[in-house]
């Protein structure tokens, strides 16, 4: 399997596709195209982000992360946030342990 088969860089929307989702772990990957937004939103449940492909703008309440390739980021439980594709392909990895 190929994460890139299973996404695209779209410019009006993020492309998501979910790689394994169990009663314990959820992990899915998120395409964004140069200016596409993933709108505000929580997690109830600690996630981890990777950057595997491009450069996103992290929007926190206060902050505004930068993130490059190969980064990896915590997101905050219960704070709002969207992710801004910054580059032409813009790809992430999200994994989130859930706890029975």
């Amino acid at each position: 399997m190929n994460i890139l088969k299973y996404t695209d860089f779209l410019l009006n929307k993020p492309s998501v596709f979910q790689i394994k989702k169990t009663e314990t772990l959820q992990q899915f990957a998120v395409a964004l195209g140069r200016g596409t937004i993933l709108e505000k939103h929580t997690t109830e449940i600690p996630a981890t982000l990777i950057v595997l492909k491009g450069e996103i703008k992290f929007v926190l309440p206060d902050e505004e992360l930068t993130l490059k390739e190969f980064d990896i980021f915590e997101i905050p439980v219960d704070v709002e946030h969207s992710v801004h594709g910054i580059l032409d392909k813009n790809l992430f990895l999200i994994t989130k342990e859930i706890e029975l």
